[in-house]
């Protein structure tokens, strides 16, 4: 696998279904909330995912949104709880409707590769 240093390594990247540093770390916190909704992990992770609850009938109420907590600092956007809802919210419904973690997973995965696609240049 050697290219000169000038190519892009989005080629070698997708070819070698690797992902960016980036998307890496968005991938796991997706698959621990995942296992929070799921009640598959750690209890103190469960009790951190709130799953929304709207005040009145909503079209949206049934995508599977969290509760963004607001925060007024850096640090606590970057907390679990924010992080990982906002993560959540973004994602497209046929994700987070996945039956069991492989297919969770492997949806995120490509979910993934089709953002660094069209977004190479934000990660790189």
């Amino acid at each position: 696998m050697r290219s000169p240093r000038s190519d892009s390594a989005i080629p070698l990247l997708r070819e070698l279904h690797l992902l960016p540093i980036v998307c890496r770390v968005d991938f796991k916190l997706l698959v621990f909330t995942y296992k929070a909704m799921h009640n598959d992990a750690p209890v103190n992770l469960c009790e951190l995912v709130c799953p929304c609850q709207p005040t009145r009938t909503l079209r949206s109420a049934n995508n599977n949104i969290l509760e963004v907590k607001r925060t007024r600092t850096k640090a606590g956007d970057c907390s679990f709880a924010v992080a990982a809802a906002s993560l959540w919210s973004n994602l497209p419904t046929v994700i987070k409707t996945c039956d069991n973690l492989t297919s969770f997973k492997r949806q995120t995965s490509i979910f993934f590769v089709s953002y660094i696609s069209v977004f190479r240049h934000e990660h790189y």
